[in-house]
């Protein structure tokens, strides 16, 4: 059975998270999509706007299932009642 793989914690068990600031991507050789996120590694570099970088290569199909799973995930939370919104 594949072990599912875990999100990087910090000492207290807290998942890591850097904010998305943007995103590059093209195609590369004809057969790769090259994907660049651009991300804010701390909360002082998100105001200042300092940005760092990490790229990847997916093959089409991995493409298509990252924005697939990310559309998916997306819409599922744009569906959910807002926390600011009085139940009915």
């Amino acid at each position: 059975m594949p072990i599912e793989p875990q999100f990087e914690t910090d000492a207290d068990g807290n998942i890591i998270t850097n904010p998305v600031t943007g995103w590059t991507s093209a195609c590369f050789a004809g057969m790769t999509v090259v994907l660049a996120i651009h991300y804010a590694p701390t909360p002082q570099a998100l105001e200042s706007g300092e940005n760092k970088s990490i790229q990847f290569a997916l093959t089409p199909q991995v493409a298509l299932e990252l924005a697939e799973r990310l559309t998916k995930l997306g819409k599922h939370l744009l569906e959910q009642p807002s926390p600011t919104t009085p139940p009915n």
